[in-house]
């Protein structure tokens, strides 16, 4: 969520869609044209206006292969946000309002850890790194010949082992530095490294210490032609949702530790958490009540500019306050000021709504 600062300092009316993007059928086109004809009739019944629709068109339609979802946000005919979401949501979203609504994408892109991942052989790598904001890409080719120990005896065969050995190693070495490279550019939370096992033993052992202490290791996965990497790529999925879920329970473990601790760091409640991100003092706000969006906050021109009453708001000197719904203005103030969003079912909040601050 960080990385939409600038959209939430955009002016709308905005168009915000979250659907089912899924290409896994054979009828898989054509039930997509289907759906943003419908969901594109109810931004037009909502308001939308032609141009913001036309600029969403091309990427609504674009298929994503396997079962995902797709975020789009639009306003004033240029296209802002385009997402392709980790799975479908449970139901499409559409709405044409004053804010951006990225509560559903808060909510989808919880699995979406920094992660870098490796396939490997002796030869050679492919590497692909995820940062939230699109995927980085990279391969390493090294020496090809010899790189397999071959039986025999004498000097020849002697010297052509040693040559495997120091082939083997310095492609294991380029690996090593391209890997080291992509996960500190994209600050990588988990590395994950498959293919064969001597080739990972050998990468291992020149990574730098960085990326050992985020390391997992996956089997089951080659680089050779034909090779069905299904397996491998679910164990992918499920790591780094793994990963989001344990960090998830962190800040839960603690907000509850602080909730119960006398001047603890977390309050629950409308009044005290908008306080709070006016304050930018909040470290993650925590949603858990669909009903939020019933109730309405005040907010500025700067979105972290936000009150329960229009009063508060003309008292600290902000000339033309606007209401909105609660569930738009608290996760765009959030965003605004660098909290972390968390949507969770596990927590009984008061009024739906709690913060963990940063002091």
């Amino acid at each position: 969520m960080s990385s939409l600062g600038e959209l939430v300092r955009q002016r709308g009316p905005f168009a915000s869609v979250y659907l089912d993007a899924s290409h896994d059928t054979e009828d898989a086109a054509k039930a997509m044209e289907l759906r943003w004809r419908g969901v594109r009739d109810e931004l037009a019944r909502q308001g939308a206006d032609d141009a913001t629709l036309r600029a969403m068109d091309g990427p609504a339609l674009t298929p994503v292969t396997g079962k995902a979802g797709r975020a789009l946000i639009a306003a004033h005919g240029r296209l802002l946000l385009d997402r392709v979401l980790p799975r479908p949501p449970a139901a499409d979203t559409v709405r044409w309002s004053d804010l951006p609504h990225l509560l559903p994408l808060a909510s989808s892109l919880q699995a979406d850890v920094p992660h870098v991942v490796v396939l490997a052989d002796k030869v050679g790598a492919d590497l692909h790194g995820h940062d939230g904001r699109g995927e980085v890409s990279a391969e390493v080719r090294g020496e090809d010949h010899p790189v397999h120990k071959v039986r025999g005896g004498g000097w020849s065969h002697l010297r052509m082992q040693h040559s495997v050995e120091e082939n083997t190693k310095r492609n294991a070495a380029r690996i090593a530095e391209e890997v080291d490279r992509l996960v500190t550019r994209i600050n990588a939370r988990l590395l994950i490294l498959g293919g064969e096992v001597q080739a990972r033993a050998g990468i291992k052992e020149e990574l730098s210490t960085r990326c050992r202490d985020v390391l997992i290791e996956v089997e089951g996965a080659s680089l050779g032609d034909g090779a069905d990497d299904r397996a491998f790529d679910d164990a992918v999925q499920a790591l780094v949702a793994q990963y989001q879920a344990d960090l998830d329970n962190d800040v839960l473990e603690e907000f509850t530790a602080e909730s119960n601790r006398s001047g603890g760091r977390a309050v629950q409640g409308l009044e005290p958490v908008v306080e709070a991100l006016r304050e930018a003092n909040v470290a993650a706000l925590l949603v858990a009540d669909p009903a939020l969006g019933d109730r309405t906050v005040w907010s500025g021109e700067d979105p972290a500019q936000v009150a329960l009453r229009e009063s508060e708001l003309r008292g600290l000197g902000i000339e033309r306050p606007g209401e909105h719904r609660a569930d738009e203005a608290l996760a765009i103030a959030a965003t605004a000021t660098g909290a972390q969003v968390l949507v969770t079912r596990h927590a009984s909040l008061f009024e739906g709504v709690g913060a963990l601050l940063r002091h």
